[in-house]
């Protein structure tokens, strides 16, 4: 990789660290006050998601080793203490734990899992397939946000700081850049594609999410 390329990727690493600490700190406080808006189903697959994510660098790094692959196998394993501890402190604080749109979302995901199993196996493909991972990825992560995105609309979104929406949304954009980088210096192989795959269906979900914030906004 060119110096100029390494010295992006380096930015864009402590960049995502930056942001998981903000996002993660924010939030942490925010759920200490309300939940309003915010699924517990969502955070869990979250955190189903990141650790998806993170084995497919980790699998990816192990196939065709890259710095940056590197970078990103510790950019996932911090957002996922961040998603951890953010669940933590909802599920000790929250007041409404589970209802019925997390049935419901859980219900989804549960199908659309079922399902790509099913797809999955006729195509010869096993669990640990990277693509079929991948798919997994944009389940745990899509649906639940459209879930958010509908809850924060009708319910309002006091629950998610805006700090921490702001921060999310830059760093999924850091995120694929960074995969960017890793495809560029160590090629275009599955794990990657199915990181890809799954960080793009999050920030079209995201920014949903984002566009029910602000017109609830108060």
């Amino acid at each position: 990789m060119l110096n100029i390329k390494k010295i992006s990727a380096d930015f864009l690493f402590v960049v995502q660290i930056g942001l998981a600490v903000i996002f993660g700190g924010s939030e942490f406080l925010r759920l200490l006050s309300t939940s309003q808006g915010v699924n517990i189903f969502w955070l869990a697959s979250w955190l189903a998601f990141l650790l998806l994510n993170l084995a497919l660098t980790l699998r990816a790094n192990l196939g065709q080793p890259s710095r940056v692959t590197r970078q990103a196998i510790g950019m996932y394993a911090l957002w996922t203490l961040v998603i951890g501890a953010d669940l933590v402190v909802l599920l000790i604080k929250g007041t409404e734990l589970w209802d019925t749109r997390d049935t419901v979302t859980a219900m989804i995901v549960g199908s659309g899992l079922a399902i790509t199993c099913l797809v999955a196996f006729r195509m010869g493909r096993g669990l640990s397939d990277p693509i079929v991972h991948g798919v997994f990825g944009v389940l745990f992560i899509a649906i639940p946000q459209i879930t958010l995105a509908y809850t924060i609309f009708t319910e309002g979104g006091r629950g998610l700081a805006g700090t921490a929406l702001l921060a999310s949304n830059i760093a999924i954009l850091v995120r694929l850049a960074l995969l960017s980088f890793a495809i560029a210096e160590a090629g275009w192989d599955a794990h990657r594609r199915g990181a890809a795959m799954s960080e793009f269906a999050n920030e079209i979900s995201w920014l949903l999410v984002s566009l029910a914030w602000l017109v609830r906004h108060p």
